[in-house]
């Protein structure tokens, strides 16, 4: 039996009234014992009577009576332990992770050492020095336990540090200890949840075992473990006095882990009762006229039952490419996922069926379908650096995805190199040695794909795979991707707002709003002549650049001075770069993926230390690193990151996020001023107060990159460093965003430094033009206006 909570997700009543009931009788057990654990009822090993229904122990106590005051020192001794342990976990793993360097290597080197020994050693050793008894078994266990832990944090931790909400924090010059308290501890809370089940069956058994070997409770007191180990050499007189509290233990401990299994693994939303609509028939003909398709698909929010998709039919057949484009929220990308039978966390399939390579996936789950995934489909996320796993190597990625589809060994590395090529990637030993975290955004993009594409899937799903890149980049890729479906077969569908890309690259475009299909057809004819409203706002919003004039005559405000730049296993990736940004104007970086851009955004910011040149504002030098920089100087910089669905705390409100600039510098007297200072701020970026309680999943893309601009304005900064801001926007919301930047620097005197691979974004800005090159910003002519 299983009910719905408000996010959705399912309560196990079934195991969570049992256990529960199971934990309540341990605590007030002693309450409800009709004797006292240690008063002697009868002779030993008597058997069951009216007085003691359970019989009596070996000292003639009744079992009864000392069952029900055996399990409050278990249960508690556990709670305690773990309590002090995630205490403990949590501060070390944070700090691990935080100062990496030798604290990194001094704490993960304890915890190897302790989890190597055996826990039953390490638990003897322990006790025998600290001394038997309850507080020697806590102490032990803690110690048993703690490493484990310490590990899950530290990875957790790493993780979060690597978000871009956290890097916009210590960009604003929030100290450490801020950062991990307010930015990443309450992401940590999903994971130790999800952890804590497990511990705490651990734990308990750690205690049980601890009072079986006479290492934690002593006699006479009452303790589940210490009664098997004093009656068993009376199993055969008296039996219950040794399986009552086995039964007990084994009660608790089963309910326990089952919970931990359910509430770890069945995370999935519930569905909502379906409406009165019959779905139509397919058939399962393995013979596919289409490579996927979904037929009346309907999605909804299982928390409110706002319906996401409502009745879409959409076909994409071998060798097609097919382009989904709508506004950011449209439902573009749900469709997307749902053609590989996926749904985003709390969304939940109303009806319809989905048909990938002829197989109805409606009529699989669990390992069948995702062999099924496997074997026919591939999907590319947006936002790589999320996408692929941080800790494995270019090769070991690629590997475990051909291993997966049986290719022999020594097949592997060749089929590597080539998937590399076609993505227009290195194909070398340094490349396939790299990690992600030593790649561009637009590398890691092309690696994504390079991986998606190895094993010639049936179909592809690509989220904006070019939002990372260039125009030129982004143009060869889909090219050879197109080329790459064509010789292959497989069926392509493209979510994307890039519409120059989509005409050249997809044959058929499905445009979707307010989570319908409303137009279809020819990519050539749906841009040139679209028959919908929705569609003809994206091409007007392409084709429609606004003039952007810089003042005349302003001073330098931001000057970047010969800055060099060297990465290991990379090289020199920037060489003696300088650029001026006067008071009040635009200046656009940009040139192809991985020529350093947002290196030079990074060392402005204060998040990279150059190995020669500096930065200077308003003439005054500025330190390599935000620690160095006063307040006065962090407030006047202020950063934009590229990913909206990255660059907000999805555990903080709205509101939280965009006071905690005004809070951090002073700006405002009182709590008072602050939330109608949020207000403004959320207004003049187009948003409205009841986005101010709203969390980040709550926001479309648009209005997320709204809320990190507010976020910023709310330091009431001079320079306002902005990084491919518009790269996951659809080309309507990305204007509204570059015009609403145009109109701050007109209106506040912004100096704006935009990072930009998109011509269109460079016309709307307006202002100076510095193309990348071997390293160095170089000057080129604007755009002609339209």
């Amino acid at each position: 039996m299983t009910s719905q909570t408000r996010r959705g997700t399912r309560v196990p009543w079934g195991l969570v009234v049992p256990l529960g009931l199971v934990l309540l009788v341990a605590v007030l057990g002693p309450l409800l014992a009709p004797h006292a654990p240690d008063e002697s009822v009868s002779f030993p090993f008597a058997p069951s009577a009216p007085g003691h229904p359970l019989g009596t122990d070996y000292l003639g106590a009744d079992v009864l009576s000392r069952l029900l005051h055996g399990g409050r020192t278990l249960v508690l001794v556990a709670l305690a332990v773990l309590v002090v342990t995630y205490a403990l976990a949590t501060a070390a793993g944070m700090l691990a992770a935080h100062r990496g360097g030798w604290v990194d290597h001094t704490v993960m080197r304890t915890a190897d050492v302790l989890m190597g020994l055996p826990a039953i050693v390490l638990l003897t050793v322990i006790v025998t020095g600290v001394g038997r008894g309850t507080g020697g078994a806590a102490v032990a266990i803690t110690v048993v336990l703690l490493p484990d832990i310490v590990r899950v944090v530290r990875t957790a931790t790493a993780g979060a540090l690597a978000r871009d909400y956290v890097e916009v924090a210590v960009a604003r010059g929030e100290p450490g200890r801020s950062v991990l308290v307010r930015e990443v501890l309450p992401n940590l809370g999903p994971v130790l949840a999800a952890d804590l089940g497990v511990r705490f069956v651990a734990a308990v058994y750690a205690v049980a075992t601890a009072s079986f070997l006479g290492l934690g409770v002593q006699p006479p007191t009452a303790d589940w473990a210490l009664m098997i180990f004093e009656n068993r050499g009376g199993l055969a007189l008296q039996p219950l006095a040794v399986l009552a509290p086995v039964a007990a233990l084994v009660v608790l401990l089963s309910l326990s882990s089952a919970l931990a299994d359910r509430l770890a693994v069945d995370r999935s939303p519930r569905r909502p009762p379906r409406r009165a609509r019959v779905a139509r028939p397919v058939s399962d003909d393995p013979r596919p006229v289409s490579a996927a398709e979904v037929v009346d698909l309907r999605v909804a929010a299982a928390a409110t039952g706002r319906v996401v998709v409502d009745g879409v039919d959409l076909a994409v057949r071998p060798g097609e490419v097919l382009g989904l484009v709508g506004a950011s929220g449209s439902g573009k990308t749900t469709i997307a996922l749902a053609l590989l039978g996926h749904l985003r966390p709390g969304l939940v399939h109303v009806g319809g069926v989905t048909r990938v390579a002829g197989h109805d996936l409606g009529a699989r789950s669990g390992r069948a379908l995702r062999l099924l995934r496997a074997r026919h489909a591939a999907y590319v996320a947006q936002d790589p650096r999320t996408a692929l796993p941080s800790h494995l190597r270019v090769r070991a990625q690629l590997a475990e995805v051909l291993r997966a589809r049986g290719v022999a060994r020594g097949e592997v590395d060749g089929l590597s190199r080539a998937a590399l090529r076609r993505a227009n990637l290195p194909d070398d030993d340094a490349f396939l040695d790299r990690r992600p975290h030593q790649m561009s955004g637009g590398q890691l993009q092309r690696l994504a794909l390079a991986i998606a594409l190895t094993h010639r899937p049936a179909v592809v799903v690509l989220d904006e795979p070019t939002s990372a890149l260039d125009a030129d980049n982004a143009d060869r890729l889909l090219a050879e991707f197109v080329e790459l479906c064509r010789v292959s077969g497989a069926a392509a569908v493209l979510v994307s707002h890039d519409l120059p890309a989509l005409a050249t690259a997809a044959d058929r475009l499905a445009v979707v709003d307010g989570g319908r299909v409303v137009e279809t057809g020819p990519a050539a004819r749906v841009l040139t002549a679209p028959t919908h409203p929705a569609t003809r706002q994206l091409v007007v919003a392409e084709d429609a650049p606004v003039r952007r004039e810089p003042p005349e005559g302003a001073p330098d405000l931001l000057v970047v001075s010969g800055v060099t730049v060297r990465r290991r296993g990379v090289g020199v990736v920037l060489d003696r770069a300088s650029l001026r940004a006067p008071a009040g104007g635009g200046v656009c970086l940009v040139g192809p993926s991985g020529c350093g851009k947002t290196t030079l955004l990074r060392v402005v910011a204060g998040l990279m230390a150059p190995a020669e040149g500096g930065v200077l504002l308003d003439g005054v030098p500025l330190a390599p690193l935000v620690a160095g920089r006063d307040a006065e100087q962090l407030r006047r910089v202020q950063l934009v990151p590229q990913n909206p669905y990255d660059s907000l705390n999805p555990r903080h409100t709205v509101r939280r996020i965009v006071a905690r600039p005004l809070e951090q510098f002073g700006l405002c007297a009182d709590d008072e001023a602050v939330t109608g200072e949020v207000v403004g701020l959320l207004r003049r970026v187009g948003l409205t107060e009841r986005h101010a309680d709203s969390l980040p999943a709550a926001l479309s893309g648009g209005e997320r990159q709204r809320v990190a601009i507010a976020r910023a304005l709310a330091a009431d900064p001079d320079v306002l460093l902005c990084d491919e801001v518009t790269s996951a926007l659809d080309r309507a919301v990305a204007a509204s965003v570059v015009d609403l930047l145009s109109e701050l620097r007109e209106e506040r005197g912004l100096t704006l430094l935009v990072v930009t691979h998109d011509p269109a974004v460079v016309r709307r800005v307006g202002g100076e033009v510095h193309e990348m090159v071997d390293g160095r910003p170089v000057p080129r002519p604007r755009p002609a206006m339209a």
